[in-house]
């Protein structure tokens, strides 16, 4: 029954009750119990399996909807904690990615030594000899030439003019050599 239609019928009777209260909430009067529950029935929070594991703080509050109060509060505290280690590995990995590119950066300017070829000056000079041109006007020109891997055997040209003499003076010295060029000063002994 409708508050209105009681009220309606004690309008038309003329009986009126001492306590409203009391007569609105006889059990006789009152709806079924399990339409009412219905209503106010909240649906069930959904169960959760191993593979459903929060893993932002978006996916924590959607799990808080269906809770009571204190819980809720709880599961926002651990959505801000949450907020704040994704900001965390968000700023270490462009950092991370910042110091990868300089690392490539720095293993690219690295650029090797040039060598030079140490035959230039005798391969130029044996190219003048073979075509017949005048020797080149440098007084002293030294010339390295390969003997064996450790040992290179340095001719020193001496060149005059014409005028004093149409001799060479040739001067060989023997000395050894590092991997990377650099002549040894004390050879080792055998």
């Amino acid at each position: 029954m409708r508050k209105k239609i009681i009220l309606s019928g004690w309008r038309f009777t003329g009986n009126w009750p001492i306590s409203r209260r009391k007569a609105l909430t006889h059990p006789e009067i009152q709806p079924d119990k399990e339409k009412v529950l219905e209503g106010f029935k909240t649906p069930s929070p959904p169960h959760l399996d191993s593979d459903d594991t929060p893993e932002t703080s978006r996916q924590v509050r959607d799990l808080a909807k269906h809770r009571s109060r204190p819980t809720r509060r709880k599961y926002s505290k651990v959505a801000k904690g949450l907020e704040a280690l994704e900001m965390k590995v968000a700023v270490q990995n462009a950092r991370i990615t910042g110091l990868e590119e300089q690392m490539a950066q720095v293993r690219r300017g690295k650029k090797r030594k040039a060598v030079p070829n140490p035959n230039r000056r005798f391969m130029a000079l044996a190219e003048a000899l073979a075509t017949g041109e005048a020797l080149p006007d440098s007084k002293k020109a030294e010339i390295e030439v390969d003997v064996d891997e450790k040992v290179e055997s340095v001719i020193e040209v001496g060149v005059r003019s014409e005028d004093e003499s149409d001799d060479f003076m040739v001067v060989t010295k023997h000395c050894q050599r590092t991997r990377s060029g650099r002549e040894v000063k004390k050879p080792r002994r055998q």
